[in-house]
């Protein structure tokens, strides 16, 4: 008897817990307030947070690349600046140079004289050979000096002296080499001797346009790696 009253207050006392905690649900819903949708709202919050979590990363990330970006552009100006610097004074010194060279050769020329330098004579495959002619011009001003450059080689044949023009010895037959040079040049010109012949100099003969009076000098035949004959 005892327990089934217990029972009963016991059951009295469930229904009174759930009609209070359902009015006090009927009374959250009433304003407005639900457990499911503040469920809802945090993981709509959760979404929004990592959302602005990863478009701060991706922000920062293009705020490096583009920092990294301005040093490299900022090194490059830099190096280029350098660059340009040592380019204006190796320029500077080489025009230095110059000067100083060209006032030697127009000492030692003569202003304004065009004249070879130097001539070489270099053996190729059997009775050719390779003849080198640098040609300087000693000026004080940036001029251009265009015209022509021939030569004719003297020496033997069978005991009798010879003289062969280039014409003769020049591999396409050309009587005359074309020149055009503000300080120097070097024109080389294939040759062939014919059997029996022995050189023993070269005359050359270079001239500025057409009407002027040509310059000439002459040089021994010597080839590039033969000993020396010496003078008797």
């Amino acid at each position: 008897m005892a327990a089934s009253r217990w029972r009963r207050i016991g059951l009295a006392a469930l229904i009174a817990v759930v009609v209070l905690y359902g009015g006090f649900e009927l009374g959250r819903a009433s304003t407005g307030f639900s457990i499911v949708g503040l469920m809802l709202e945090r993981l709509d919050l959760r979404r929004q947070v990592r959302s602005l979590s990863e478009e701060n990363e991706s922000l920062q990330h293009h705020v490096s690349v583009a920092e990294i970006g301005q040093r490299v552009d900022r090194q490059a100006q830099s190096g280029a600046q350098r660059m340009i610097g040592e380019l204006q004074a190796e320029t500077a010194r080489q025009q230095q140079e110059l000067q100083f060279y060209r006032g030697l050769v127009a000492r030692q020329f003569g202003a304004g004289t065009l004249r070879v330098q130097e001539l070489k004579i270099r053996a190729e495959e059997g009775r050719r050979f390779r003849v080198l002619i640098t040609l300087v011009q000693a000026t004080a001003r940036d001029s251009v000096a265009n015209g022509t450059v021939s030569f004719a080689i003297d020496g033997t044949r069978g005991g009798a002296l010879v003289q062969l023009p280039l014409a003769v010895v020049e591999v396409n037959k050309r009587r005359e080499l074309p020149f055009s040079l503000r300080y120097f040049q070097q024109i080389e010109v294939p040759i062939e001797l014919p059997e029996k012949f022995r050189p023993a100099s070269l005359q050359v003969e270079y001239r500025q346009g057409r009407g002027a009076e040509p310059s000439r000098q002459t040089f021994t035949w010597r080839v590039e790696g033969e000993p020396e004959i010496p003078v008797l």
